[in-house]
């Protein structure tokens, strides 16, 4: 109140539309909602204008970083406007603002206001549009620099009235290069063997320009360099993949012309070979339960896996799914819905991120009763698309490519119904 910084203070007086007021001074939302004198339980106050503002829809979004600059700290922002209006100073005095604050304990508070550096936003924004920007405070002295922290803002009128509401605020991160993901297994099925492309996502402040480069020519890079608004995507060329196990990196290095400098690290395993789902045939004994494994050759980055089997319910019945021996840190979801029609539909997911490492797993075991007599000597069990069609996708959702092979149950001569057959010799019967 003594020293007022930034443009804060404007939009108390604008929300509070008096000439007197009282301390505290609060306002909510950049005056949405105000408080101002003794309100004996302050806290329950205050409470009662905070709660109804946590359940408003943001109309903005707003990525931000911040950064020592010798004495002064700068704030890098980027505000997108979600909201259905129109922002300029002009039209309805929309503004960006970046509090930093010190965790200090100043009177009866634990923190201080150290410097508030604010923007009007003159051009028009659209909504949908972007706009950027970089804040710098004046120089701060007798502060503890690792205990600051900032939070950037946008506001406006929406009128009528003087009153300003806030569109949405965020807290500034540390200025970096963040690379997500940062390592990634990738398969490549070689009955089908086609390049894979990783999507990469950059984040950093807005300044940034980035360079890449990989180490492995398998590794091609679309673009290799650009602004940090520009994403690029990893290729892995199929073609001059060995077939093993490999490694390649890129290197992502991001600088700006007011002296940042990134560089992170991009790790691609990249292995060829067969992709395959097999059920694999048990031997029969009629009349008894038989367990029929189903077994996924993996490649090392396989996160879901779905297919279904197609079987002659008159020769095997009453199906029951487990979990295999390979698949028991996976959720399964079984459609047992055609079941009495010879269909099952199965689909097996690990937990968000997670991949079957290289190598065999028995992914489910399906339990049939079978006839004392059956009608045929053989069973084929299919692997098949109804009720749920086969697909195996990574972690992203990225389809792979597959082999799926089916089983082949073999019957004994003495369970296999006979068949009355008729001779005739010439002359008679």
């Amino acid at each position: 109140m003594d020293a007022p910084i930034g443009n804060r203070m404007s939009r108390f007086w604008a929300a509070f539309g008096d000439s007197t007021a009282y301390l505290p001074l609060v306002i909510v939302d950049s005056g949405n909602r105000v408080l101002t004198g003794d309100q004996g339980d302050f806290k329950t106050a205050f409470q009662r204008l905070v709660d109804p503002e946590l359940t408003r829809p943001p109309q903005a979004e707003i990525e931000a970083y911040a950064r020592q600059v010798g004495t002064r700290m700068r704030v890098y922002a980027r505000f997108h406007n979600t909201s259905a209006a129109t922002l300029s100073a002009s039209a309805n005095q929309a503004a960006l603002h970046a509090l930093v604050y010190e965790d200090a304990y100043v009177g009866v508070t634990g923190r201080i206001m150290r410097a508030a550096p604010w923007i009007d936003i003159v051009s028009a924004l659209a909504p949908g549009g972007v706009y950027t920007a970089t804040l710098t405070t004046n120089t701060l002295s007798g502060v503890t620099w690792n205990a600051l922290h900032t939070v950037v803002l946008t506001d406006y009128v929406p009128g009528p009235g003087t009153a300003y509401d806030m569109l949405q605020a965020a807290v500034a991160r540390p200025a970096g290069l963040t690379v997500t993901p940062s390592t990634v297994p990738v398969g490549v099925d070689s009955g089908h063997p086609v390049d894979r492309t990783i999507p990469v996502t950059l984040v950093g402040p807005y300044t940034l320009h980035w360079t890449a480069v990989s180490d492995v020519p398998w590794l091609v890079l679309t673009p290799d360099e650009a602004g940090i608004a520009t994403q690029p995507a990893v290729t892995v060329a199929a073609a001059g993949l060995a077939r093993a196990s490999q490694e390649g990196h890129v290197t992502f290095s991001a600088t700006s012309q007011d002296g940042m400098a990134f560089t992170q690290f991009f790790t691609v395993t990249a292995v060829l070979g067969p992709r395959v789902v097999r059920a694999v045939a048990p031997s029969v004994n009629p009349g008894s339960q038989i367990a029929l494994p189903i077994v996924m050759s993996a490649l090392g980055d396989e996160h879901e896996v779905r297919f279904s089997l197609a079987f002659d319910p008159t020769m095997l019945s009453a199906p029951v799914v487990t979990l295999g021996s390979g698949g028991v840190a996976a959720t399964l979801v079984v459609d047992d819905s055609e079941a009495g029609d010879g269909r099952l539909g199965i689909t097996l997911t690990l937990p968000a991120g997670q991949a079957f490492p290289q190598g065999d797993y028995e992914l489910v075991v399906v339990t049939f009763e079978t006839p004392s007599t059956a009608p045929r000597p053989t069973a084929i069990v299919v692997l098949s698309d109804q009720p749920v069609a086969r697909a195996i996708g990574d972690a992203s959702g990225t389809p792979l490519s597959a082999t799926f092979e089916d089983a082949t149950l073999l019957f004994p001569d003495g369970s296999v119904a006979g068949t009355l057959r008729r001779h005739l010799r010439r002359g008679g019967t």
